[in-house]
């Protein structure tokens, strides 16, 4: 009767610490959150806002005012509509349009990302093992380095975002009941199709590792004579988002929506690829803030070869869920279907960037921006068990490291020893916390174009033409009270308004205004190609290194003759 009493109360117990589980986690998860956005958003201010953020910032403020399709604005070539935008939405109709808006986005985003990654390497584990492996996932990304490549304007590191929450909710998945899964590919069908309007680059790292992971996962289903609806029907679903994408971006067009440039990737030549190949390794280090050959200072080499740490334990994971995609432990003999998709996407992402991709400087790195938090989650679920499982007992004063089998048969046994591997986890936690104080001390950066904007401002100067790194920066730093359009040439090296990221409403010279160019020496639109277009200007300052020319007539008037870059 003794024993019926304890072992209820030790049930009792358990019970009750299952209970209270989710909710110290969900107070964690906000306690966390709030520490690091608080954090990133320092790392974010070290990166002075330009023109690439401005633009995302006044499209934002466009769509607020009702033009959701952003009718008249030439894009780039991904148009981020659906994944950043609607973030920069968010902000812009809290605190206005104003640079402090891309460093806000910026940290908003960073920090979503890293708690994704720690819940995706949680999964299902509970306990011990599943503190170990969002704290692993966490520790990779934790302390970024200060490049606008992770905490600067809209690009494709976002994008791991919504491809990271779709992983959470597989993993959920596959504890709910049978008859509640049909939803999960319409889910899977829904979320692909949104991201992949807003970033084509899903393709690569959403819908192929998906369609590649179930369809493996069912041929061994099917091998165990099982029926493989469910593994099949992901892989439909995800097929069928880029289809549903495709017609969306064509409702888009027809109603006069946004227009994106031509893509900047494409296939290269074999020749071209053996040129890029030495720069893929480089390109991973600065994603990871380990690029310790192209920084300068001893600070920022100490702060790069620490992260060193960070890219080793992804690529041991990456390593190991690729072994375990082709061979899979016996406890789980189906696979893990979320770590199949990490560790696929993570392969695929870095093959695109090498075949589809011109790599002619190290910022091209945002071109595979995803790795950063895809490899996290995989390094937490991938290594957070079996870290926690080398043990140690004592044979007299000897440690005897061993790693306790992976079989169900152990599952309910009690783990003996010590954990020899957690020391090793808590060192490298205490040292990113201290890297990301240090990320933090970073001396912070006004916006590129702030001091030219005060200038501007104070000459009464309110509409004029520069190339593209002055032009959206200018008219964000004014809070939309000075506009400047961004200028190009053609082939004929005539002035032309540049059709990248600019609203072309604002060309239309009925409407608008445009007196001044600003020009820069070294720069291919320099003074002689701007006087052949305009005539000579009827004032000229200089100002640091800018050129102002000042006109008294609408030079738009002129443009409007100039053969546009489509």
């Amino acid at each position: 009767m003794v024993a019926t009493r304890e072992e209820t109360q030790r049930q009792s117990q358990g019970t009750t610490r299952r209970h209270r589980e989710p909710t110290w986690w969900a107070v964690a998860t906000v306690l966390a959150g709030a520490v690091l956005m608080l954090c990133y958003l320092r790392v974010a201010g070290a990166v002075a806002v330009n023109s690439d953020g401005g633009a995302a910032v006044l499209q934002a403020a466009d769509m607020l005012h009702g033009n959701l399709l952003l009718h008249g604005w030439w894009g780039a070539d991904v148009s981020f509509v659906t994944t950043e935008l609607p973030e920069y939405m968010a902000v812009t109709a809290a605190a206005g349009v104003r640079p402090e808006v891309v460093d806000v986005c910026a940290a908003l985003t960073y920090t979503l990302l890293v708690l994704l990654a720690a819940f995706v390497a949680r999964g299902r584990a509970r306990g011990a093992e599943g503190v170990v492996r969002a704290l692993l996932a966490a520790v990779v990304m934790l302390a970024p380095q200060p490049t606008t490549v992770l905490l600067g304007s809209p690009d494709h590191v976002g994008t791991a975002a919504p491809l990271l929450a779709l992983l959470l909710g597989l993993g959920w998945a596959q504890d709910s009941a049978a008859r509640a899964r049909w939803l999960v590919p319409c889910c899977v069908t829904v979320l692909l199709g949104w991201t992949v309007v807003g970033d084509p680059l899903t393709v690569v790292v959403g819908v192929v590792p998906l369609t590649l992971a179930c369809l493996l996962r069912a041929g061994r289903v099917i091998a165990a004579r099982r029926a493989a609806w469910y593994e099949s029907s992901l892989a439909a679903a995800a097929v069928i988002a880029v289809f549903v994408a495709h017609v969306v971006n064509s409702l888009i067009t027809e109603h006069h929506g946004y227009k994106l440039a031509a893509p900047s990737y494409h296939w290269l030549t074999w020749h071209r690829i053996a040129a890029d190949a030495p720069m893929v390794w480089p390109s991973v280090l600065v994603l990871f803030g380990a690029d310790y050959t192209t920084v300068t200072g001893a600070r920022n080499v100490a702060f790069a070869l620490a992260h060193l740490a960070g890219v080793a334990l992804v690529a041991a994971a990456v390593a190991f869920a690729a072994w375990r995609l082709i061979r899979p432990s016996r406890s789980a003999p189906r696979g893990d279907l979320v770590a199949d998709v990490l560790v696929l996407a993570i392969m695929a992402n870095m093959a695109g960037y090498l075949l589809l991709v011109p790599i002619d400087r190290i910022y091209s790195a945002h071109e595979i921006g995803p790795v950063v938090a895809l490899g996290a989650a995989l390094t937490g679920r991938m290594l957070g068990g079996p870290l926690l499982r080398v043990r140690a007992g004592r044979a007299g004063s000897r440690l005897r490291p061993r790693l306790l089998p992976l079989r169900p048969a152990l599952a309910g046994r009690p783990w003996r020893g010590t954990p020899v591997l957690l020391p090793a986890l808590a060192a490298g936690l205490a040292g990113y916390v201290l890297l990301l104080g240090v990320a933090t001390a970073f001396p912070q950066r006004p916006p590129e174009s702030a001091q030219l904007t005060a200038w501007l401002r104070r000459h009464h100067l309110h509409g004029g033409l520069a190339p593209y790194w002055q032009a959206s920066s200018v008219t964000l730093d004014s809070g939309g009270t000075i506009t400047v359009l961004p200028l190009s040439h053609d082939r004929k090296n005539r002035l032309a308004l540049d059709a990248w990221l600019a609203d072309g409403r604002l060309a239309a010279p009925g409407r608008h205004t445009a007196s001044f160019v600003i020009v820069m020496p070294k720069q291919v639109i320099g003074r002689k190609i701007v006087v052949n277009t305009f005539g000579e200007p009827a004032r000229t300052y200089h100002y640091g290194a800018y050129t102002i020319m000042v006109w008294r007539k609408n030079l738009l008037r002129t443009l409007d003759a100039a053969v546009r870059p489509a």
